[in-house]
């Protein structure tokens, strides 16, 4: 019998939920647990173990960035204990959303309150959390965590350039929007963060040791991310050769 234990244990129910009602749902976006975005329409979802001010002014504090901001937390044993209701009262009151996710059963997740849409909302806030949102190309974070490093949509861009390089000795930054890279990478590339990356003449890039070092690393922290680029890279070229045998046909 499932039991939630802490606020991660509550994304995937809560994920699910949402992309059966027609989002696409990442987590860990600029701050916000969940993000969920379905056409022009954004959600926000704040999770956890239990109803406190600090979701409370997280849930407010979101409401700059859409009116559809939900608090998510274990469901209540009871709906006429007085503490719960008190709660519903001043969630309604603030605008804000309620979701609730079983403790015995995850599966069990509903929507208790509805957020008020009636909001003004911080339209330049709100562009820099849906450009962090199309900007990753999967979901690689689990709402709720803390302490953990987050797969940020600039570390996919670096990873990217990154085992590109490795296969093709270098990227050029026109490169970037030949291949339909993310235009994420040039300021990849150009800040080099992670010193990945050495600068050969006014537009190339090559590998540092830096580079080659995590390339190799079999434990390191983007192992994982490297794995997938280097499987789409190798896709891309699959495609290409393919596309080439067939104009030759």
């Amino acid at each position: 019998m499932a039991k939630i234990q802490k606020e991660t244990d509550m994304y995937e129910p809560v994920k699910k939920m949402l992309e059966k009602l027609g989002y696409t749902v990442r987590a860990e976006v600029k701050d916000c647990d969940i993000v969920a975005v379905k056409g022009d329409e954004m959600a926000v979802v704040e999770m956890k173990k239990s109803f406190n001010i600090t979701v409370v002014y997280q849930a407010m504090d979101r409401r700059s960035i859409t009116p559809n901001v939900y608090v998510a937390i274990p469901r209540p044993s009871s709906l006429r204990e007085k503490n719960t209701r008190m709660m519903m009262r001043l969630l309604q009151e603030l605008g804000i959303g309620l979701i609730t996710v079983g403790n015995n059963s995850l599966k069990n997740v509903d929507i208790w309150i509805e957020p008020n849409p009636v909001k003004r909302v911080n339209s330049k806030r709100k562009g820099y959390v849906k450009k962090e949102f199309d900007q990753r190309t999967e979901d690689r974070n689990t709402g709720g965590s803390t302490g953990k490093k987050i797969v940020t949509a600039y570390k996919e861009a670096s990873v990217l350039a990154l085992c590109h390089i490795e296969v093709y000795d270098k990227i050029k930054i026109k490169d970037i929007k030949v291949f339909d890279y993310p235009e994420k990478m040039k300021n990849a590339l150009r800040s080099n963060v992670f010193g990945w990356f050495e600068k050969y003449g006014k537009f190339d890039y090559g590998l540092s040791v830096k580079g080659i070092e995590a390339l190799d690393d079999p434990n390191g922290e983007f192992k994982e991310l490297i794995d997938f680029y280097r499987q789409e890279i190798q896709k891309n070229i699959d495609n290409i050769s393919k596309g080439d045998k067939a104009e030759n046909v």
